[in-house]
């Protein structure tokens, strides 16, 4: 059983909950352990950023809770550094008044950045040749054939490339991984941390992106051109 771990101002406590996790649901049993009101409690993600009843929906949906701050905004001696954090623990044995269901985390993400990269892909997408046919198939199937995920790749590291050099800093090429995987939700991999390690694994310097920018680091170093049939051949084995 997953539950969520809360801690308001000095003190930590357990909470679980019955039933579908809401945003409501949430607040009324924080108010319940910590005895304060649900009327004007607020929650934070990790940037401060206030997190709404539409944005909680959203981490949901995406089993995206990473760690929430809550305060009483209207006390003077609340504060975010002060006030609640709540992240999902993997604790089983817990005494608590209530049950809930929860999945571990995949990413940490707020909702705003998961929509600036989603929006960053999508842009690069749309003004490459070719874009447009591989958003169009998400749209129809859910899901991208070999082929267009290759094609994908070669674009985004053209862009990447383009714009940050052949050896991009591990934040871009983690952004633009979690920017594809924000963008078609069905291509993370539910059985990695953070859903987008197929695209770029930082650990080992793994993944479509870190593979295709070898290959073009490779040919820049020998002061060639790709080869279309290479890169064909090559693609076709990922």
């Amino acid at each position: 059983m997953q539950t969520v771990r809360v801690k308001y101002k000095d003190h930590q406590k357990y909470i679980c909950y019955e039933g579908q996790l809401t945003f409501k649901s949430f607040l009324d049993c924080v108010a319940k352990k910590f005895d304060i009101p649900t009327l004007d409690l607020k929650v934070f993600d990790v940037t401060k950023t206030e997190v709404d009843e539409e944005v909680f929906e959203f981490l949901i949906q995406k089993q995206d809770l990473g760690v929430l701050e809550i305060c009483l905004p209207q006390d003077p001696n609340d504060s975010l550094s002060s006030s609640a954090s709540a992240s999902v623990s993997s604790y089983s044995d817990v005494d608590s008044d209530d049950t809930i269901i929860l999945q571990r985390s995949p990413a940490s993400t707020t909702k705003e950045e998961d929509s600036r990269l989603a929006k960053m892909i999508e842009d690069i997408l749309k003004n490459k040749p070719g874009g447009e046919r591989i958003m169009n198939e998400y749209a129809r199937t859910k899901s991208l054939t070999d082929a267009r995920r290759r094609d994908m790749v070669k674009m985004l590291v053209a862009q990447m490339t383009s714009y940050h050099g052949t050896s991009p800093s591990r934040r871009v090429k983690e952004e633009y991984a979690k920017g594809i995987t924000s963008l078609f939700p069905n291509l993370a991999d539910p059985r990695s941390k953070f859903g987008f390690e197929h695209y770029y694994n930082a650990e080992d310097g793994s993944g479509y992106l870190a593979w295709r920018l070898k290959f073009v680091q490779k040919g820049a170093s020998e002061g060639q051109k790709e080869d279309p049939a290479s890169v064909t051949n090559r693609w076709s084995k990922s």
